[in-house]
């Protein structure tokens, strides 16, 4: 099933904390690499609201503008990539179509360096990075996946463009029958 990517908004950042909080736990296992309480994703999410340039958000949206599935890119020394879908959405190419987006926008920005903590149980992360040119560094347990990514050209720099347009008409044609309260 092929979805409308669309970068958060900061005032919407309050939406991925619900979306985190509603993974059930084994997604939030797969998502944070640990079990994690509702406190730490609430203490994890007030550093995101108050630093929103420092953690670019992506989502995949229902018709009600709730996050799906959605695709963190944190920026501290290095780039971090994170990812999480909803179970009921999960094996739909949501993965997939987030992590690819979230390697457009750093490429565009000049992001070339980075990382992605990954499970060794998490099959569906291994399958993007083995698809995406992301090197694991082990094959048991927690593992540390290196991120280089190639140079933006024209090409990148146009369906950037391109999906940025596509996005803001999904949302605005979603917000023309669920507009904020």
């Amino acid at each position: 099933m092929l979805s409308t990517v669309r970068r958060v908004l900061p005032f919407e950042y309050g939406k991925y904390r619900k979306h985190l909080k509603s993974l059930d736990a084994e997604s939030k296992i797969l998502r944070f690499g640990y079990t994690v309480s509702d406190d730490v994703i609430d203490s994890l999410c007030d550093s995101f609201e108050n630093d929103p340039a420092r953690h670019i958000l992506f989502t995949i949206e229902n018709s009600r503008l709730e996050f799906l599935a959605v695709g963190h890119i944190a920026i501290e020394s290095e780039m971090e990539l994170a990812f999480s879908v909803l179970k009921p959405y999960q094996g739909q190419g949501m993965g997939n179509q987030l992590m690819a987006r979230c390697i457009q926008w750093c490429r565009t920005h000049g992001i070339l360096e980075g990382y992605m903590v990954c499970l060794s149980s998490n099959v569906a992360i291994k399958h993007l990075c083995q698809k995406y040119n992301i090197i694991m560094a082990g094959d048991t347990g927690e593992s540390m996946a290196k991120i280089k990514l190639d140079k933006a050209n024209i090409i990148t720099y146009a369906n950037e463009a391109t999906d940025d347009n596509l996005a803001v008409m999904d949302y605005l044609g979603k917000r023309a029958f669920f507009p904020l309260v």
